[in-house]
Parts: C-alpha cells; sequence; structure tokens
C-alpha cells in the first residue's frame, strides 16, 4: 500500500475511533437508567464503536463518490437529491451492518435474529445520527477537495511563472550572444577594411575558438567561473588583435572562486562595454583587468578599464546598453534582491562595474554516481 493512502487509513481510523468514544459518552449522558452489569456496558460501547469503524471504511467511498457526482452533474438540485439518496441508503446499510455485527459479536446466532424485520425493530431515533454523520463526511470531502484544488492551482501557478522566468533567461541570454557576436565580427570587419587580412583571420580563428567553447556548453543556464573567464579572456583575445598593444588584458581570482557558479556569459556584456568605452577611446595602452574575490559567502566580480581619453565621457545612459540592461534584468530575474550591481563612470582611475552574488557551487557527484559512470 502506497505510503499516502496507508497514512490516510491510519488517520481516518484515529479519527473515528475518537469520534466513537464521542457518542459512547454521548449515551451515557443522554441514558435515564443505570445498565445492570457489565455485558450491557460493552453491549453499549460496541453499538458506538462499530459505528464510528464502520463509517471509517466508508469515508473514502463517500469522498469518492462526492467527487463522481460533482463531475457528472451541474445541477444543485440533482446534486442534492442523489446526495440525499444516499444518506437514506447507508442510514440503512450501515445500521444492518452493525445490527449484525452486534448480534454475532455477542452470540446471538439464530438466523431470525439477523434478519431484516428484527434489525429494523432494534432501531430507534437515536440511528438517525448516521444520516447526520454522511453529511459530516461530505462536507469534510468538499473542503479537502476545494484546499486540494486551491495548493494544485497555486502550483500550477507557481509552475507557469517559473517556465516564464526560465523562457525570459533563455530570451535573455539569447540577446547577449548576438550582441556580442556582432561586435567581435565588427572588429573583424575593421580589420579587414584596413587592409589587415592576416590579422583579420587571427581574429576569425580567435572567435572560432569562443564560439566552440560557447556550442559546447550550450543550454547551461550557470557555469563555473573558470569557464566563464575562458569567454571573456577568447572574447578579448580577438579585440587584441585589432587593438594590439593598446589593450592588456589581466584576469585574477581567488583559487576557491573558480569552481564557483555564475550565470553564462553574465561578464561578456562588460568586458564589451570596458572596450567599448574605455580602450577604444584611447590613444594611449589601457587595460582591462577582471578579479573574483569571495567575501563571507559572497562572490564579488569586478570588470575595470583605464579611463577614456581626449575629453570624452560616456555618460551612465550611454553605459546601460543593452548588454548591461540585460545583465541587470538576468541578476533579478535569477537571485532577486539578492545581487547587487554597481557601476562607476569615468571615474579617476576608470570604469568599475561590481557584481555580488551569492557564493554557490555545483554539487559533487556521489559516490554511487562516481562508481556508475
Amino acid at each position: 500500500m502506497p505510503e499516502f493512502r496507508r497514512r490516510f487509513w491510519l488517520q481516518s481510523f484515529a479519527i473515528w475511533t475518537a469520534l466513537g468514544l464521542l457518542l459512547v459518552l454521548q449515551t451515557y449522558i443522554v441514558s435515564e437508567r443505570p445498565l445492570p452489569g457489565l455485558l450491557p456496558h460493552l453491549f453499549r460501547w460496541a453499538a458506538q464503536m462499530y459505528r464510528a469503524w464502520i463509517w471509517a471504511l466508508l469515508t473514502p467511498f463517500v469522498f469518492e463518490l462526492h467527487r463522481e457526482i460533482r463531475r457528472r452533474h451541474q445541477n444543485l438540485l440533482v446534486i442534492a437529491g442523489l446526495h440525499l439518496l444516499a444518506a437514506l441508503t447507508l442510514l440503512a446499510w450501515v445500521n444492518i451492518v452493525r445490527v449484525w455485527a452486534l448480534e454475532l459479536s455477542f452470540g446471538y446466532w439464530m438466523l431470525e435474529k439477523l434478519s431484516l424485520d428484527n434489525v429494523f425493530a432494534l432501531l430507534d431515533a437515536r440511528s438517525l445520527v448516521d444520516f447526520y454523520l454522511y453529511w459530516l463526511v461530505l462536507a469534510v470531502g468538499h473542503s479537502l477537495d476545494l484546499v486540494g484544488e486551491k495548493r494544485a492551482t497555486a502550483l500550477r501557478e507557481e509552475q507557469l511563472r517559473t517556465q516564464l522566468a526560465q523562457a525570459e533567461l533563455a530570451a535573455l541570454r539569447q540577446q547577449v550572444q548576438p550582441h556580442f557576436l556582432f561586435n567581435a565580427l565588427n572588429a573583424v570587419a575593421a580589420l579587414m577594411r584596413a587592409g589587415e587580412a592576416a590579422k583579420a583571420v587571427e581574429a576569425l580563428g580567435q572567435l572560432s575558438t569562443l564560439l566552440r567553447q560557447l556550442l559546447n556548453h550550450g543550454g547551461r543556464p550557470e557555469i563555473e567561473l573558470r569557464r566563464e573567464f575562458d569567454y571573456a579572456q577568447c572574447y578579448l583575445a580577438v579585440e587584441k588583435v585589432r587593438f594590439e598593444e593598446k589593450l592588456s588584458m589581466q584576469f585574477d581570482a581567488d583559487e576557491e572562486c573558480l569552481g564557483a557558479l555564475v550565470p553564462t556569459l553574465i561578464l561578456q556584456p562588460l568586458v564589451e562595454n570596458a572596450v567599448k568605452h574605455g580602450i577604444s577611446q584611447r590613444r594611449n595602452p589601457g587595460r582591462v583587468t577582471v578579479t573574483a574575490r569571495r567575501s563571507d559567502r559572497r562572490l564579488r566580480l569586478q570588470v575595470a578599464n583605464d579611463p577614456a581619453e581626449g575629453g570624452r565621457h560616456t555618460s551612465e545612459a550611454e553605459n546601460h546598453g543593452i548588454g548591461l540592461s540585460a545583465t541587470r534584468t538576468r541578476l533579478a530575474r535569477i537571485f532577486g534582491d539578492d545581487q547587487r550591481l554597481d557601476c562607476t563612470f569615468d571615474g579617476p582611475d576608470g570604469t568599475l562595474v561590481t557584481l555580488e552574488l551569492p557564493l554557490r557551487f555545483a554539487a559533487a557527484p556521489s559516490p554511487e554516481t562516481q562508481s556508475h559512470g
């Protein structure tokens, strides 16, 4: 028997046993005369406990009957009529079974004692309690169904919200990838226009390496930081073919941070902006620096570039292009308020973008998984 069904039967039996004890107590309260001897007391206890345990067996049937009637009928009068018929039927059935069980339990084996005429002769007004118990069980079943439907609706809504968020994140990733690919191809095109065919071929080779890495890990919403560093380094290598000694790069990370999980291509728009708004606006060599540090249970990523020269200063609105805007949106979708993205544009030391994310690592494979790998 499945665990859920076993737990349901145990709970039903326990509740009905408690109700049976209350019915026993009620019979003593309304009784007008004392019972002589032990046997009448046992008979009174058995009469109410049998009733309770029979209803414990009937409870799943009443629940299922309620669902079937709801499924097949919409008219309230028809529903009420069917339940009234069911209540009267179970009133008779429960009392027949209960009286038979009592007669057999207390040694009355004569067939005439088990006849329907004899059974109905033993019934009194108190036997109508089974009529009311039917409606009690029906009300409980209806309430449980409403709670279940509410939970199912909430679960479906949560699943839809999750699917929508995943779709939006996938769309954002697809938005970022063509963006940096467009920039990389522009760099190659600039080399071709300048007559630097050899450098253009070299840049295309670097771009091919980058695309191959992306395809190898395509579709993954998160990757280890070391792989994200590889993507950023490949992209900067493409740009370095164009800028040569004008562009230098530095990647520095705490060793323990390299295995941390980050959203795929989360650094890509930031290093693009560093080249576009910093290095490309300089006459002298400049540097793009990417660092990763651990701060308690947080991962801090920073992308910095030397300031632009020639009196040109980029505005914050200019830097909030498709890449940075998508980055902000992705972080909010993934981490909610448990993230931070700060930008300092064209300061004395250049532009600095800081990300703070929860520090998380990929779950290590279990020994069983490794042994079956």
